[in-house]
């Protein structure tokens, strides 16, 4: 494949155009739609003059996006032919001539010379452009089926990169599956959600090894601290994700039980200051006193570390019949396939925390058994939906399993988690809208507010699958992931 691409016309780029004039071309009657109905709908159509040169700057930005994708491709493919140079002269210099260096210091060397010419030109370090060149080639050798959507700009380099870095454990003859499951999942995705899938994926392909590893890593956990300016430390752990996500969501929770507190104590003392100045009388010695607390929710989240690292007795050091036991008590979901329940020995599918990130099977069992407040999450070996979620402290149903099936927040792109999110009537509860599965998902506060008060529209299609429909008037259609394995029926049977 060349090494470069055809030229192509530059875009218009209409966010030149003077904004003004839409405004002066907008007709004296028209007034912009209204920031949110009295019913909660979501409103009309803004109808202010503006739509038609935005209309513009979305086809041109979208132009440009596609541009720049295939220029970045043919960057890199400039930096692969930069590789497989490189190694075409290391192989004539150990040939010719003796040296005590290895192929792949000469090699090294070689490749950080001619690149580094290249990042001289460009103001580009040249350690990044070896790296990126390491990178272009192994995408040009080893996954050739990215190459056309790349030159096409239907995926970015950015999503090549993170495929590319999830790989390492995938087994030799699942890459070509690997590549092209996670190439079909980045056509329509984010980078972050590219790589979700890509982490999950590889994780599915390599069972074994990624059971491994997860031991292996285990015993690699640790607690370091870094000495930073200005008095500030930085303290890292390197532990098992359920576990550091349980704590998190437990810091994050209290965190803004603490905050609500805190605003909550302010807005009384006001209260009764006023009623007092009102009355004439003298403030109480309590209110006198009284100092609002200003702290953000992240300055209370490190508070709150700090405060329990500081002041509670680890449950391991109690002498009891339940030291050691866990204490978290933190809303996560793991998601556990149920042929992998039936018999764990036997092949299985990942094990997921909140059905995106992998975590270890044993880790998941021992959860499942011991931690009350995390979900256990069945899915069907069919169709790869929830089969079941069971918990031992119980929420609503429709609750835990929308949770499930949406993963994260639904408008397009957005990777909040759902449990970060809040449930919002497609067709509003008061426009009629009923309270089911069909005509509710979750969105994450921002796009919650933003489907109220833009005109942003959504309809479900059944089966959690959402059509957005933009300002503009752009579809977009999300849907959610199955969280199992998928069986599809073989095109030729065998016969009973």
């Amino acid at each position: 494949m060349s090494a470069t691409t055809s030229a192509t016309a530059t875009p218009r780029v209409a966010a030149t155009r003077d904004i003004t004039a839409a405004r002066a071309s907008t007709p004296p009657d028209t007034v912009p739609s209204r920031k949110n109905r009295p019913d909660g709908a979501t409103p009309e159509p803004e109808t202010d003059g503006y739509n038609v040169i935005l209309g513009e700057m979305r086809d041109s930005y979208v132009q440009l996006a596609r541009a720049t994708s295939k220029a970045e491709f043919a960057r890199a493919m400039i930096l692969a032919s930069a590789y497989l140079a490189s190694e075409a002269r290391t192989n004539v210099q150990t040939e010719f001539r003796s040296s005590v260096a290895t192929f792949d210091d000469m090699f090294r060397a070689n490749l950080r010379s001619i690149v580094g010419n290249f990042g001289a030109l460009t103001n580009e370090s040249d350690t990044s452009l070896v790296n990126r060149a390491s990178d272009a080639a192994r995408i040009r050798q080893g996954f050739t089926m990215w190459l056309p959507a790349l030159e096409a700009g239907d995926v970015t380099m950015r999503q090549a990169t993170v495929m590319l870095r999830n790989s390492s454990n995938v087994p030799e003859d699942k890459l070509e599956e690997y590549g092209t499951r996670v190439l079909d999942a980045a056509r329509s995705s984010t980078i972050g959600q590219t790589e979700n899938f890509a982490k999950k994926l590889a994780a599915q392909l390599a069972i074994a090894e990624f059971e491994d590893a997860c031991e292996r890593e285990y015993a690699a956990r640790k607690v370091t601290i870094q000495d930073l300016d200005y008095g500030m430390s930085e303290i890292r752990a390197y532990m098992p994700t359920a576990a550091a996500k349980a704590a998190f969501d437990l810091l994050t929770r209290e965190a803004k039980v603490l905050r609500d507190e805190n605003l909550e104590a302010a807005r009384e003392n006001k209260r009764r200051v006023r009623e007092a100045e009102a009355r004439g009388e003298e403030l109480s010695e309590e209110d006198s006193a009284f100092v609002e607390d200003p702290r953000t929710i992240d300055q209370l989240r490190a508070d709150l570390f700090l405060e329990t690292i500081l002041t509670a007795t680890p449950q391991s050091i109690l002498e009891s019949e339940t030291g050691g036991a866990m204490r978290v008590k933190a809303n996560i979901s793991i998601v556990v396939p149920v042929m992998s329940l039936i018999d764990p020995k036997k092949s299985r599918d990942v094990t997921a925390l909140e059905g995106e990130t992998p975590i270890n099977f044993e880790d998941a069992r021992r959860f499942m058994g011991d931690v009350t407040t995390f979900d256990r999450i069945l899915t069907d070996p069919i169709n790869g939906h929830t089969l079941t979620v069971d918990t031992r402290n119980a929420s609503a149903d429709m609750r835990r399993y929308l949770r499930v099936r949406d993963g994260a927040c639904r408008f397009p792109g957005c990777r909040r988690p759902a449990t970060q999110c809040e449930l919002d009537h497609t067709v509003p509860w008061a426009c009629a809208g009923k309270t089911d599965v069909e005509n509710l998902a979750f969105l994450c506060t921002r796009h919650h507010t933003q489907k109220h008060q833009k005109p942003w529209r959504v309809r479900h299609l059944g089966n959690g699958v959402l059509e957005w429909t933009s300002p503009l008037g752009d579809v977009i259609v999300t849907k959610p992931k199955p969280l199992g394995p998928v069986f599809v029926p073989a095109d030729d049977p065998a016969p009973f």
